[in-house]
């Protein structure tokens, strides 16, 4: 763990002496959550304390860090919640017996999670609910079990509970200490401190929002880059608070701003590209497609970003599964560059000039030979789904539609994963080797739109020429040349056809994808 220089200072106080100081609780940190057995250990110790007025409960330490005029309590919302707790039941107490006792003074506590401190305010100011109502309870028990005892644990409360109280420069350090040490339970993860900042700040300031936790993390990274053209925001906990807090809730324009942002993005979950994006494992690309939306750049209507951005920057990412080369941030330094320049209007052919460039200078990371790249097309071990996508951005370059409609387009292996008893009888392959590496080949693999009946997907393709005949009519945006297969040669040629159509595709893709042939080399 690495803090500032000097970055914690600390002194051994009695805790009551924060009792007039504003205490905050940070969104990291998750609600109460004390049980039972904690609450009787500290009980314990002030019954001890009781009897040994020269003695002290040390009650471990606070961390803190100063935000706003507050404490921001990193380590310690447990033990003083509890604390609080304990002081409530002697103050109701009190009231009800109406005893000739003065009541103790509650610690000014606040959660910066809206919903925690509604429930936390209720609580001290109305009625208790959970999830302080069973502790209270027990809290309250003992209160009424001590009654002629009840000045003496004032006593305790207000001299006899000690801390080791830790001010850290910053709520970063304040939080890898809290991470570490972890005495009252673990804080948010990245992903949940920013659905809970959003969801309670839609509340304040009365705007619609619906998103997941996913789709909330990928747009705010996309958002960050956007706006810092960062060449990586690999955000830890406080990074993201921090952004959240400047950048995005810091006024109801900017909140508004973001949530249009989002609902943007949202649009491109749907988009043809986002597909191939997902499938070739490259996750960075959605940040560029993110900066284009934000951009206004429509991509179902100009093209020319699919065609001369997209499209080479997913067959260089292609090219490097298949190479197994790891690019590392020398990748991340290319993309922060795209879009910088999305940003700065620089027109799509001039990026991919740029991207040519960064290729030819990065030839051992980024090029790949041809056959390498044809024999990877039928390797089994490169994920089907990269395959796929290949033949999607084919099927996006040539047709005139605005977008593909892709959750009616299947993947059809043509020498079905489990081929029927005819297959071997008609002299294809029976070992299960050999089956593999033809019904994993892209020469095997056809896009269509719409499922063929489940009842002969597997029979023999004398029988599955029949419903291909009636699907693949009716969307001719699907019949490319590359998605295009004599299913009478495939028959009569077994193997042969398979392969030769692997090196057809391979060929098309090097010739006619943009920058094709700068990836692929001879």
């Amino acid at each position: 763990m690495l803090i500032n220089n000097n970055g914690v200072s600390f002194e051994y106080i009695n805790i009551y002496s924060l009792v007039d100081k504003r205490i905050g609780i940070p969104i990291f940190q998750r609600f109460y959550d004390w049980k039972e057995k904690q609450i009787i250990e500290t009980l314990n110790d002030i019954e001890n304390a009781l009897s040994n007025p020269d003695k002290q409960i040390y009650l471990l330490d606070f961390i803190w860090y100063s935000e706003d005029g507050s404490m921001k309590l990193a380590d310690g919302q447990q033990r003083l919640v509890s604390l609080n707790l304990l002081i409530k039941s002697i103050n109701d107490y009190i009231d009800a017996k109406s005893l000739n006792i003065s009541k103790v003074k509650l610690f000014d506590v606040h959660y910066d999670n809206f919903d925690y401190n509604t429930k936390y305010n209720n609580c001290f100011n109305n009625y208790v609910v959970a999830p302080f109502k069973k502790m209270y309870l027990k809290l309250y028990e003992f209160v009424s079990n001590h009654e002629t005892e009840l000045e003496k644990i004032i006593h305790v409360i207000k001299n006899q509970i000690f801390i080791y109280n830790k001010k850290t420069a910053n709520a970063d350090d304040a939080f890898a200490i809290f991470t570490q040490i972890n005495t009252g339970g673990k804080p948010l993860t990245k992903d949940e401190v920013m659905k809970t900042t959003i969801d309670q700040y839609a509340k304040v300031y009365g705007v619609d929002v619906s998103t997941t936790a996913k789709e909330l993390k990928n747009t705010i990274n996309g958002y960050y880059k956007f706006k810092y053209n960062a060449l990586n925001a690999n955000f830890d906990t406080i990074a993201i608070m921090s952004f959240l807090k400047n950048d995005i809730v810091c006024s109801k324009e900017s909140f508004k701003l973001f949530i249009n942002y989002l609902n943007i993005v949202k649009g491109l979950g749907d988009a043809s590209i986002s597909y191939v994006i997902e499938y070739i494992h490259r996750s960075q690309l959605f940040d560029i497609l993110n900066v284009m939306a934000l951009k206004g750049i429509d991509i179902k209507v100009k093209k020319d970003y699919l065609f001369y951005v997209m499209f080479p920057l997913c067959l260089l990412s292609v090219s490097m599964s298949m190479k197994k080369s790891n690019p590392g941030g020398i990748i991340l330094s290319l993309y922060s560059d795209v879009i910088a320049s999305i940003k700065a209007d620089k027109k799509p052919m001039d990026i991919c000039e740029d991207i040519a460039s960064f290729i030819n200078e990065n030839a051992n990371m980024c090029k790949i030979s041809f056959d390498l790249f044809k024999n990877s097309l039928g390797d089994k071990n490169l994920n089907s789904r990269i395959k796929e996508a290949l033949l999607i951005m084919d099927v996006i370059s040539h047709t005139t539609s605005s977008d593909l409609t892709m959750a009616s387009i299947d993947l059809e292996h043509i020498y079905p994963q489990h081929p029927s008893t005819k297959w071997a009888l008609e002299g294809w392959p029976t070992d299960t080797e050999t089956r593999s590496q033809l019904i994993n080949n892209i020469g095997n693999y056809l896009l269509l739109n719409g499922s063929v009946n489940k009842s002969i997907k597997n029979k023999y393709i004398t029988d599955k020429i029949i419903e291909y005949k009636k699907i693949i009519p009716k969307d001719i945006t699907l019949q490319t040349d590359l998605n295009t297969v004599d299913f009478d040669d495939f028959e009569k040629r077994k193997e042969e056809y398979i392969f030769e159509r692997q090196t057809k595709i391979a060929e098309t893709i090097r010739d006619e994808f943009v920058l094709g042939k700068v990836i692929i080399t001879d």
